[in-house]
């Protein structure tokens, strides 16, 4: 019996380290069942089936012959987005979209009259280096102690990895845990620039010095750049109590960190935001934070992450807990599983006999931009519909006796309000009526304060909520979902 070939696009080494592990993966996977032939090097040889990894050939150039196509998508839904109502009629319905989260295949059904094969591929941890490991030892290596609170952070350091709302949560956590002396320890590396709505990269790492200085965090700090082995990326999971995940990077279609630290044994609570929703379940292993869409990006209740915070640190049976954690990152997110479920794809693509129908595209109405955040390329607008899916709730309504404050500290230019957040800097002009109400918001407020329901105080109020200029108090997802 004849191996099938698989015919490679865009399948060398890429420069992301996320992207990289994923190829890695895929390489080992594909290995020993399949013969891989560089279609890029080669593009008359004779393949069984395509797999585009990170390449246009799958949409630039025509067809090269009847051989299905699998592509693998990455944060493709949300990322290009605006581009896929162009590109998807390329494909045809005997063709695979490999995806990372059900988001992405919401995405996907919403665009499409006549869809591609969808399916969800989950990516592995690697189950060997990913343990967890006796945290009193790791501890030294990172300047810890043992009585230490470890809070924990591991993204590239861009505004959308919202390191900013990571140092506020340990202030806070700091200030309820007095005296206990609770330290931040982040991982990873600055950027000059990001791929999309880079709202200011260039000035991160000045932002986050004056934040850090500011909180009174210098001395909680233990900062590390990403050039750790995986091995002491590891220990540093296993050093943490909590690792935090505030991430509101759009295109958040997995998160290896999460994973990885469960896998550690180390508690997670994070944004429940695209790909996160579906690897952390809310219970022992962690907490969700409910997110949603404004008019000026995506919002969630940072402040709503100290209570599930001192809960976990709080257990009584942490080491069952942590158990759990382990056995759940290490079942759901085993190698062989995952590759089982790539290898299966990929055979199945080869086994359909017929040729599909083109892929056929939804007409829809473009998505409205309320013009709050600044002018970038691509504009915020392309973005509005996937975000739309990848967060977990609506917009909140409010209610007469929950809390809210803003979204972000406030100043004023030119008669704009100007949320001094680096992630979604928003500028909006106010109801003269309201600069008093907002001033009261600075710190937690009930609504009922402000105004009554029904009345045009309160339309008003909620305008100011659906804008993302104010946050409604929420709680954390602690339960199983339902």
């Amino acid at each position: 019996m004849s191996t099938t070939r698989i015919g490679t696009w865009g399948f060398g080494p890429h420069p992301w380290v996320s992207v990289e592990r994923t190829r890695q993966f895929y390489a080992r996977s594909l290995a020993p069942q399949f013969e891989l032939i560089d279609a890029d090097a080669d593009p008359h040889a004779t393949v069984d089936v395509y797999l585009s990894f990170a390449s246009s050939r799958w949409y630039a150039a025509p067809r090269p012959c009847e051989a299905p196509i699998v592509l693998a998508m990455h944060g493709g839904p949300v990322i290009e987005h605006a581009h896929l109502p162009k590109w998807l009629p390329q494909l045809r319905t005997t063709d695979t979209l490999l995806v990372n989260c059900e988001a992405d295949v919401e995405i996907i059904r919403a665009m499409c009259d006549v869809p591609p094969q969808l399916v969800v591929l989950p990516l592995p941890v690697d189950a060997e280096v990913f343990v967890p490991y006796d945290r009193a030892d790791c501890r030294p290596e990172f300047g810890l102690a043992s009585d230490d609170v470890v809070l924990g952070f591991v993204a590239r350091l861009v505004p959308q990895k919202h390191l900013h709302g990571f140092l506020r949560v340990v202030a806070a956590v700091r200030d309820q845990l007095a005296p206990r002396p609770v330290r931040a320890l982040v991982i990873g590396n600055f950027a000059s620039s990001y791929p999309v709505l880079d709202y200011g990269c260039g000035e991160y790492v000045d932002v986050i010095k004056s934040l850090v200085h500011e909180l009174g965090l210098d001395d909680a700090l233990r900062y590390f750049s990403a050039k750790l082995s995986d091995e002491q990326l590891a220990a540093a999971y296993a050093s943490m109590d909590v690792l935090v995940h505030p991430t509101q990077a759009i295109d958040e279609n997995f998160g290896y960190v999460v994973v990885e630290a469960l896998a550690c044994g180390t508690p997670v609570v994070a944004a429940a935001y695209g790909g996160v929703r579906d690897s952390l379940i809310p219970g022992p292993a962690g907490a969700l934070l409910p997110t949603w869409a404004s008019g000026s990006g995506v919002r969630m209740d940072l402040r709503g992450a100290v209570a599930p915070i001192l809960a976990l640190l709080e257990e009584h049976d942490a080491e069952l807990r942590d158990r759990a954690t382990v056995h759940y990152a290490h079942t759901r997110y085993g190698f062989q599983r995952c590759a089982g479920i790539l290898c299966d794809v990929l055979a199945s693509a080869c086994a359909r006999a017929e040729v599909g129908e083109p892929v056929t595209i939804t007409t829809r109405p473009p998505a409205i931009d309320r013009g709050l955040l600044p002018p970038s390329d691509p504009p915020y607008a392309d973005f509005i519909e996937p975000i739309a899916h990848y967060v977990s709730h609506p917009c909140p309504t409010l209610r007469p006796d929950q809390r809210v404050v803003w979204a972000a500290g406030i100043g004023e230019c030119d008669g704009e309000l100007r949320l001094l957040d680096p992630t979604w800097p928003a500028a909006l002009r106010l109801d003269p009526r309201d600069l008093e109400l907002l001033d009261r918001c600075r710190v937690p407020t009930p609504a009922s304060e402000f105004a009554e329901p029904h009345t045009d105080a309160w339309a008003r109020l909620q305008g100011y909520v659906e804008q993302g200029l104010l946050i409604p108090e929420q709680r954390a997802l602690r339960g199983p979902r339902a």
